[in-house]
């Protein structure tokens, strides 16, 4: 479409999602989504702070054991 050279009309409704009426929305069901989210959020926090621990102290041992390997030779 190299020759099409008007612009969209702002009002164009074609590609719009509609809105659910205002008595259909559930809070409530939001409202435990959001919290679900914020305890997977909490969980990645500790999960990703146990595994940068537990790379460190690896690293750790095998620098110790290589380190005692290559003296000892």
């Amino acid at each position: 479409m190299l020759w099409h050279s008007g612009a969209m009309p702002d009002d164009d409704r074609r590609f719009s999602v509609p809105s659910p009426a205002p008595e259909r929305i559930d809070l409530a069901s939001i409202k435990t989504d959001l919290e679900f989210a914020n305890d997977q959020l909490a969980r990645l926090h500790t999960q990703v702070a146990r595994t940068a621990l537990g790379v460190i102290f690896c690293t750790a041992v095998v620098t110790t054991l290589l380190n005692w390997w290559f003296l000892t030779r």
